[in-house]
């Protein structure tokens, strides 16, 4: 498989799924869903992608049933118009960089004074 080929599907995904989430998602629990990132596994069967919560309240987050459904729901939405033979089965994950990012900072700054 073309090493190129797996970073244009992460793109592409990233892009599309935030795009669904934004034109065609009604749940309010999943419009504050900030797609990340999104990485593949090397066969494309498995695709994880992290999110954040647009407001920074991972409280807000939806339960881990309901990202499961949700996933489902949008790998289905995807396999429409996706020119790939399978869609890949989307894991969604909170992604914790920004919170150990401001944590880091909070220390350093605290350091300095």
């Amino acid at each position: 498989m073309s090493s190129s080929r797996i970073p244009k599907v992460e793109d592409f995904l990233k892009k599309e799924i935030s795009q669904l989430i934004s034109v065609q998602v009604q749940d309010q629990r999943f419009k504050l869903l900030n797609i990340v990132d999104v990485k593949a596994s090397a066969d494309l069967g498995v695709a994880t992608v992290f999110f954040t919560i647009i407001n920074g309240d991972k409280l807000q987050a939806p339960d881990k049933k309901s990202l499961d459904k949700f996933a489902s729901m949008i790998r289905s939405k995807l396999s429409k118009f996706m020119k790939i033979r399978r869609v890949p089965k989307l894991i969604f994950k909170y992604d914790e960089s920004l919170e150990r990012y401001n944590n880091i900072d909070s220390l350093l700054s605290s350091l300095s004074d």
